[in-house]
């Protein structure tokens, strides 16, 4: 059952524009571009070429309608938070229903086992436990102490395995599966921090209320300091062409050392929605570097 029973009834003054903005919001349109691309990105590091555009375009479209369900799950369960932290998003402001945001899951749920029937029997089932792993996080994991923190890694990690098994070389996806992982569950603690308010005010134990808001920073810094010094690696063990080094350091490195400094000198629930939002896009830095020192390889 749905922990939140009370539906919210549509303004009556919703118009079928609010609808559909309503709709294509809770699909986290630049969550849905990173999944995409990085799912994309891992089949090429995995040594696709032009010749498997085919296999490229429907891997990519299967990974992105997958998080865009799982990002409509999680909205569908966190209605009695948004009203607090986010009360602008679609379900609580009356945008759109419950009942409709569940369709809507299970449409793009469905579409994207049906483009992972022609990848091959491991990588739907990859699609169909990743579906079933983004229901238990919003339903129950997220409500935890840090598992569901690490739940979220391990499920962008998993997009960047999918990639690369869907092509026939799994090995290739370890790397920046690792990166995703880390980089992610920094991300996912950050974000607990800032809705630590909302989770508070409806008896939801997250990582920060459980060890306060401080201890739950150094944690997320220490991890951030962890993918820096991680992203030394594949130079030290020569895995990517140089010019990964170069994009990692200045696309990558630089701006978590400035998230870092920002963090530390002003842990402002603003400052950390922003610092938050930054590390989205520079998760897209750290694909390109490794793409870019896969294809010069």
């Amino acid at each position: 059952m749905l922990s939140e029973p009370r539906e919210i009834a549509p303004p009556r003054t919703r118009t079928t524009r609010m609808y559909v903005i309503g709709l294509l919001s809770l699909i986290r349109p630049v969550n849905a571009v990173v999944a995409f691309v990085g799912v994309a990105a891992a089949c090429v590091i995995a040594g696709a070429g032009p010749a498997q555009w085919a296999t490229i375009l429907l891997a990519s479209l299967a990974g992105m309608l997958a998080g865009a369900a799982g990002n409509i799950i999680n909205d569908v369960y966190d209605v009695a938070i948004d009203r607090i932290n986010k009360p602008q998003r679609a379900i609580p402001s009356g945008a759109v229903t419950r009942k409709e945001a569940l369709l809507w899951a299970a449409g793009c749920m469905a579409a994207s086992l049906l483009l992972s029937i022609p990848l091959g029997a491991l990588p739907l089932l990859i699609v169909a436990g990743s579906g079933v792993l983004m229901y238990a996080y919003s339903a129950r994991l997220k409500r935890t102490v840090l598992i569901g923190n690490v739940a979220v890694g391990l499920l962008t990690g998993a997009a960047f395995l999918f990639g690369a098994v869907t092509v026939g070389n799994p090995v290739a996806g370890i790397i920046p599966a690792a990166f995703a992982f880390t980089f992610n569950l920094a991300r996912e603690i950050l974000k607990d921090i800032e809705d630590m308010h909302g989770d508070h005010a409806n008896s939801v134990v997250t990582f920060p209320i459980h060890v306060g808001a401080r201890t739950a920073m150094i944690t997320a810094c220490t991890i951030l300091l962890v993918v820096i010094l991680g992203t030394a690696i594949p130079v030290l063990l020569d895995v990517y062409h140089p010019v990964y080094a170069w994009v990692v350091f200045f696309g990558v490195d630089c701006v978590l050392i400035y998230a870092l400094i920002s963090l530390w000198n002003d842990r402002s629930t603003g400052n950390i929605a922003r610092i938050s939002a930054l590390l989205k896009f520079d998760m897209l830095a750290g694909i390109a570097a490794i793409l870019l020192g896969s294809v010069f390889a």
